[in-house]
């Protein structure tokens, strides 16, 4: 832009922002009245893609598509009209799905940008799913690590020894319960031919050092 171009100024851009505003209508909608916005504010437009997608989005269910299309409908009929919506799901899926009311919000307002708010929500809504799939990915590779570590761990407690031992270490686990001395004491006898009385002074003796 050149140095000398004048600006457009704001209130020059207010006064024609006012000339071109296009004003809400209503509509009889058989015995009552119809309040609908051509535009919503942009307060209004982000509590709309909010609204659809925290509604999409639940916590243990993960994302619901098959809803998408109600909520966009709801929103229609309570952010661009004076509707108000039970808190009941089936008895409001049954006005809003059981009447014309959308179709009739929806021949008076911007249908630009409500395909804009539609888009948004679809955007944020890809992003969070995939957000969530790079998260579970992640999980599942520390969980790999993790077994890994644990699988190393145990082949090197294990090293020394052998296909017997380990049998009758699980056969003294399976008869006594997961019982730590238990195992100490069938681990020393098969390794050593220590006994109860050899494995306890071997391990006072152990103490005293």
């Amino acid at each position: 832009m050149a140095k000398n171009e004048k600006k457009i100024s704001i209130a020059a851009f207010d006064k024609i922002a006012k000339a071109q505003e296009k004003p809400g209508v209503t509509k009889q909608w058989f015995d009552t009245q119809i309040h609908i916005r051509h535009t919503l504010g942009f307060a209004e437009m982000l509590a709309f893609v909010d609204d659809v997608v925290k509604s999409c989005m639940q916590e243990g269910l993960g994302y619901l598509p098959e809803v998408r299309e109600f909520l966009v409908k709801c929103n229609v009929l309570t952010r661009y009209a004076n509707f108000t919506l039970p808190d009941n799901l089936e008895h409001r899926y049954a006005l809003v799905y059981g009447t014309d009311a959308v179709e009739t919000v929806l021949d008076g307002v911007d249908r630009k940008q409500l395909e804009e708010i539609i888009n948004a929500i679809d955007d944020k809504l890809d992003y969070l799913c995939n957000a969530n799939a790079a998260e579970l990915e992640k999980q599942v590779h520390k969980l790999e690590d993790t077994f890994a570590a644990l699988a190393k761990q145990m082949e090197d407690i294990f090293s020394g020894v052998d296909g017997d031992d380990i049998g009758k270490l699980t056969s003294a686990i399976a008869n006594g319960g997961l019982n730590e001395e238990k195992i100490v004491e069938a681990y020393m006898k098969e390794k050593y031919g220590m006994g109860p009385r050899l494995v306890e002074k071997a391990e006072a003796g152990d103490a005293e050092a």
